[in-house]
């Protein structure tokens, strides 16, 4: 501080602009003693900021938001191979989805102290049943998958254009408006449009569902004109179209989760940068069978010698299985 101040009217903003030991050795002082008035300045003007009205805080919790962290988390899941990751992801979308859904299965928008309300969105549905993909292909668990189908389904009978194709901003149930917006623009957030598109594709691909194909021909017709006049104002559609144009792959993971091999060939999967794939893991157990209700192509995918194996399949068709983790890692190269 000085009498002149370093700021308005002979005001100062307080700062620390060097080193303690510097500044303690500069001054000829303890730097133990240095430390002690530092922190008995900072009580005092925390109690003078106490007297302030604090300001106010946004501390509602946002279905749509939450689907994009529950994604990014799952991603960084797989890419580090960080349980604490994957932790957060599972408890944030078991949060949603016993808080801000309601017994048919309508999403709702907001949650704050105690309180869901305001029907979902668009972006609510799409941006989380994002994240619900991208959990089950980090974790593995089958019921994220089977939320993320009832969730899509739910938004197309919703949301969904039936004559042009594509998806309204919102739905049946929302507020009346003069007119229902279909949003595409991919801003500081992805557009609902560009991000369901991508859905829709990943869970035809892993269920072989046609109707979902057609549901997804149907929105490139209804959108292309408007991408190809400014593709760069469109750029979450481009990561659909990239996907969309191939070639794309699908890789089966057969097995117990708990072999050595299984845990090797996931990582080797999991940490390679591959955008156009999806990823399904055929358990030996009940849930490889409730996989398989889901996605029936994969029923015949069973283990070989004990050991996890890969399926690789692309344009329909599939390579030799793979049981060995180094093997797997040249074939993804």
């Amino acid at each position: 501080m000085s009498p002149e101040g370093n700021f308005e009217d002979g005001t100062s903003v307080l700062h620390i602009s060097h080193p303690a030991e510097t500044f303690a050795a500069r001054e000829k002082m303890d730097r133990q003693e240095l430390e002690e008035i530092l922190q008995r300045g900072r009580e005092k003007l925390f109690h003078i900021r106490e007297k302030r009205i604090h300001p106010l805080k946004d501390d509602k919790i946002l279905t749509s938001w939450n689907g994009l962290m529950i994604a990014a988390l799952a991603k960084g899941f797989q890419a580090l191979q960080d349980p604490a990751l994957s932790d957060a992801a599972c408890r944030a979308a078991d949060f949603i989805l016993e808080r801000l859904r309601t017994p048919q299965s309508r999403l709702l928008r907001r949650y704050r102290e105690g309180e869901a309300a305001i029907s979902g969105f668009l972006e609510d549905y799409a941006f989380l049943v994002w994240g619900l993909i991208e959990l089950y292909e980090a974790t593995f668990q089958v019921r994220y998958l089977e939320e993320a189908l009832r969730l899509n389904q739910v938004m197309i009978e919703f949301f969904g254009d039936g004559e042009k194709g594509g998806f309204f901003f919102s739905g049946r149930d929302n507020e009346a408006l003069i007119a229902r917006p279909k949003e595409l623009y991919d801003g500081a957030t992805p557009s609902g449009n560009s991000v369901a598109a991508l859905n829709l594709l990943r869970l035809a691909r892993m269920t072989g569902k046609s109707d979902l194909e057609e549901k997804t021909e149907r929105l490139v017709q209804a959108f292309s004109a408007a991408v190809a006049e400014a593709p760069m104002a469109f750029t979450q559609f481009l990561n659909f179209l990239d996907f969309y144009l191939g070639p794309g792959q699908e890789i089966i993971l057969a097995g117990d989760p708990g072999w050595e091999t299984s845990r090797a060939m996931t990582a080797a999967i999991q940490q390679k940068f591959h955008p156009n794939k999806i990823l399904l893991f055929r358990a030996e157990d009940d849930t490889g069978e409730k996989l398989a209700a889901l996605c029936p192509f994969v029923k015949g995918m069973k283990s070989i010698g004990q050991k996890a194996t890969a399926y690789l399949c692309e344009g329909y068709s599939c390579k030799t299985p793979l049981t060995d983790p180094a093997a797997l890692r040249a074939a993804l190269k």
